[in-house]
């Protein structure tokens, strides 16, 4: 396909299906309170972006999650805890309260924006979305070997995964395997019609998948500063440390695909990414070490990124370890958390 052609989009115009049915109601009153709870806040988020008012949506979205903010003690302490290793000052201090009531509206806004895509014309999102540095992943394609975008959560990385699918970019990127199984059949579809290929994120097949997509030179795109397997690598971020998760780096040294940081920052028109040359190491000879070299190199420059917009940090879970027990909901329940962590 041609750059700048669009991207195929499949279920694009889709609707946010079953929700509004009988049979699709019977099937939510018949759930897990909380399952149900998730699965219609998403069905309602993504039929919200689709069809409302930019303005309207937009408002809806962080009001509700000003109101988040406003009940949710545990997971506005969980924020609170994580910007202040970020901003160096007590959970209490009027700058982390500060910043943590904008996380809560700027995720607002990305749910919003998200669904909001699928429907956005193409010119819109070539006009919103600005990344200067594309030349680095050109010069990774001509290469042939493909190309691995590491990504924190910042800003909005379907975004960033729409833009490269609809500028011609053949993308592949992974996606946590959520429960309720709708919720995760619902993202799955979403990325798909954003033009999208996706690999679900589970024990088996996942890495043999991405190694085949960059021997096809395809952009494999991480989004990679939380670790979900149990087997991360141990780094230092904002003088404390934490897993990170091993899979850009062993991808990289496996296959010689180059390691590109890259984050995406939300601004008031669109989004601003930035792409930053390929990361290098030494190679000792041993990959486990080397995985580790590369992997901590990588979280430097997450940490650069994070600490150039702190609030713009989509991570509602511990980021770290030793505030586990600030208590966070676990995944797949009680709506937005269910999928702050797909990519």
């Amino acid at each position: 396909r041609e750059r700048g052609a669009p991207a195929p989009a499949g279920s694009r115009a889709r609707t946010a299906g079953g929700l509004g049915t009988v049979s699709g109601l019977r099937r939510l009153l018949g759930r897990d309170p909380g399952d149900a709870a998730a699965i219609a806040t998403f069905r309602a988020a993504e039929w919200g972006g689709m069809h409302l008012p930019a303005g309207m949506g937009r408002g809806l979205s962080e009001g509700y999650l000003r109101l988040r903010y406003a009940r949710m003690d545990r997971e506005r302490r969980t924020v609170a805890r994580n910007l202040s290793r970020v901003l160096g000052e007590p959970p209490e201090s009027p700058l982390v309260q500060t910043t943590t009531r904008e996380a809560f509206r700027l995720y607002g806004r990305y749910w919003f924006d998200t669904f909001a895509l699928r429907t956005m014309p193409w010119e819109e999102v070539r006009r919103r979305f600005r990344v200067p540095e594309i030349g680095l992943v050109d010069e990774a394609l001509a290469a042939g070997r493909g190309a691995v975008l590491a990504l924190p959560h910042m800003g909005n990385w379907d975004a960033a995964g729409h833009w490269l699918a609809v500028s011609g970019y053949p993308i592949v990127s992974v996606a946590e395997e959520l429960r309720p199984r709708e919720v995760f059949d619902l993202f799955y579809r979403h990325r798909r019609a954003l033009g999208m290929e996706i690999v679900p994120l589970s024990e088996a097949g996942t890495a043999g998948a991405l190694v085949a997509a960059l021997a096809r030179n395809r952009v494999v795109a991480l989004v990679a500063d939380r670790n979900l397997s149990g087997r991360g690598v141990e780094v230092e971020m904002f003088g404390a440390r934490r897993p990170m998760p091993p899979g850009p780096a062993l991808l990289s040294l496996a296959t010689g695909a180059p390691l590109l940081p890259a984050t995406v920052r939300t601004a008031e028109d669109g989004w601003d990414a930035t792409i930053e040359p390929p990361l290098t190491i030494e190679r000792s000879g041993a990959m486990r070490e080397d995985v580790g070299a590369l992997t901590r190199a990588l979280a430097a420059r997450f940490e650069r990124f994070i600490a150039s917009a702190p609030a713009d940090w989509h991570v509602f879970q511990p980021a770290w370890p030793e505030d586990e027990e600030v208590g966070a909901v676990p995944v797949g329940e009680h709506g937005l958390r269910a999928a702050g962590s797909t990519a």
